[in-house]
């Protein structure tokens, strides 16, 4: 068993939803579990060892209340931190996005 477990912000379980909504609209229903599926499994994936991914570098002159990590899933950046024996899932963010502009 595992030190760590994680935990999704309402942020996240929101991004979760837009996605599946978007996908849907040019995926089928299957694709659309298959990719919950994926999602699921890089989060239990983060609790064998959160550490596995660097600390995400973000440009000048961006400053963070926290040491972001990620880890991309499909077309998506899922970004987390470690509190403990908790891997906080953040944020869900299209890899084309400009994570600085208002999300951190």
């Amino acid at each position: 068993m595992s030190k760590w477990h994680y935990r999704v912000t309402e942020d996240a379980e929101q991004d979760l939803l837009r996605i599946e909504e978007y996908v849907s609209t040019y995926a089928d229903a299957d694709f659309v579990d298959k990719l919950d599926d994926m999602f699921l499994a890089a989060f239990d994936a983060l609790c064998d060892n959160p550490f596995v991914h660097p600390e995400y570098q973000f440009s000048p002159p961006t400053r963070t209340l926290r040491a972001y990590r990620s880890v991309n899933v499909y077309r998506y950046k899922v970004f987390y931190w470690v509190d403990g024996n908790v891997v906080e899932i953040y944020r869900i963010l299209h890899l084309v996005s400009d994570f600085t502009r208002r999300y951190f």
